[in-house]
C-alpha cells in the first residue's frame, strides 16, 4: 500500500460485524471523497482448525485462500455505496498489522462481534489493543449497526474539558461533516462520604454550573480555531450524575456515533482504562477512540478547575489519565 493517508482502512474476518465495519468504512470514505481498503490479516502461525497443529502459512495457502474469499464477499457487500475499494491479503499477528497499516490511513474500522457473557469470559479481542495504539482514530462497529442510520447525534464524552479542546474540535468537524448535531457529555459520580457531601444543599448543582460553564468555554475555543463548516453545528453541553460507563452506554442508544478520547500512560504510549472497555463492549453505536490524549473517566472525578481566558493548548496532553 502507498504511504498516503487518503484512504479509511477496515479490517474484515468473516464475521458479520466485519461486513458492517467495512460497510460503515465505505460510507464514511464515500462521504469524504477517499479510498477504502479492506485488508484480512492471515495470523502465520494460526492453524486453520482447532485441531490443526499450527504451521506457517502463506497467500497461497488454505488460509490464504479463505482470506481472498473473506475479502471478495466484503467487497461485494460495498458494491454500491461510491467508494473507490481495494482489497489486501497481509501476513502477521494481526493487531500488530493492522495498528501499523493505520498508521498510513486517516482512519482504521473494525466491527464487533457481540457475544454472550461466558464467551467473552473465555475469548480475548483484539480490539482494545489496537484501539490504545492505534496513530489515527479508531471506530468500533458494532454488529448490525444498519448502514443507512438516521440518528444525527454525534457524542463526545469529556472529563476534563480544559485538556479536551481537540477532542471537542474532532466532534465538531465530524457532526459538520454528517450535518449532525453535537452534544458534550460530562457525567461525574463520587462515592462515600463525598456523596453525602455534594448531595446536601447546593453542593451539587454548583458542581454542575461549573461543569457546564467549562463544557461551554471548551466548545467555544474549540469552534473558534475549527474550520468555518463548524460554525452552523446545532452543539450542547450536558452534564450528568453518573457512574460515566453508565452515562456514555445509555447516550449510545441515542446516537449515530460516540467519541471518546484516549489516556495516556505514564510512558508516553495509549491505553484505555476500564471505562472506555466498558462501553467499547456495550455501546449501542459506533464508537470512536481518538487519538487526541484526554484525561480518562477513571475514578468519575468531577470537572476540572475553570480554565480563564481559553488559556490551555488545544492539543496539550493531559497528564497520566487512562480511559
Amino acid at each position: 500500500m502507498s504511504e498516503s493517508r487518503d484512504r479509511i482502512l477496515a479490517g474484515v474476518d468473516g464475521t458479520e460485524a466485519g461486513l458492517t465495519a467495512a460497510r460503515y468504512a465505505a460510507t464514511e470514505a464515500a462521504r469524504a471523497g477517499i479510498a477504502l481498503h479492506l485488508v484480512y490479516v492471515v495470523d502465520p502461525y494460526a492453524p486453520p482448525l482447532p485441531t490443526w497443529p499450527p504451521a506457517p502459512t502463506d497467500p497461497d495457502s488454505r488460509m490464504g485462500k479463505l482470506g481472498r474469499a473473506i475479502l471478495a464477499e466484503a467487497e461485494d457487500a460495498v458494491a454500491d455505496s461510491g467508494a473507490v475499494v481495494s482489497t489486501y491479503l497481509l501476513l502477521g499477528r494481526p493487531a500488530a498489522v493492522l495498528v501499523q497499516q493505520a498508521a498510513k490511513a486517516r482512519l482504521l474500522v473494525l466491527g464487533d462481534q457481540r457475544r454472550r457473557l461466558f464467551d467473552r469470559i473465555i475469548t480475548s479481542s483484539v480490539l482494545g489493543p489496537i484501539a490504545a495504539h492505534s496513530a489515527v482514530p479508531m471506530v468500533v462497529v458494532p454488529s448490525g449497526w444498519p448502514a443507512d442510520d438516521a440518528r444525527r447525534n454525534v457524542v463526545v464524552g469529556v472529563q476534563e474539558a480544559a485538556s479536551s479542546v481537540a477532542l471537542v474540535r474532532r466532534g465538531l468537524e465530524v457532526a459538520a461533516a454528517r450535518g449532525a448535531r453535537l452534544r458534550l457529555l460530562h457525567a461525574w459520580h463520587t462515592f462515600g462520604a463525598y456523596q453525602d457531601y455534594l448531595a446536601v444543599g447546593s453542593e451539587e448543582q454548583a458542581w454542575v454550573d461549573r461543569a457546564e460553564r467549562e463544557l461551554t468555554a471548551a466548545l467555544e475555543l474549540a469552534r473558534s480555531t475549527s474550520g468555518p463548516s463548524t460554525a452552523r453545528v446545532d452543539a450542547r453541553v450536558e452534564v450528568v450524575h453518573a457512574q460515566a460507563a453508565y452515562a456514555l452506554v445509555e447516550a449510545s442508544r441515542h446516537a449515530g456515533l460516540l467519541i471518546l478520547g484516549r489516556g495516556r500512560h505514564l510512558l508516553g504510549l495509549g491505553q484505555l482504562g476500564g471505562t472506555s472497555r466498558a462501553v467499547l463492549r456495550e455501546s449501542s453505536c459506533p464508537v470512536e477512540i481518538d487519538t487526541h490524549v484526554a484525561p480518562a473517566f477513571e475514578g468519575d472525578a468531577g470537572a476540572a478547575e475553570a480554565f480563564e481566558g481559553h488559556g490551555t493548548t488545544a492539543d496539550e496532553p493531559a497528564g497520566s489519565g487512562r480511559r
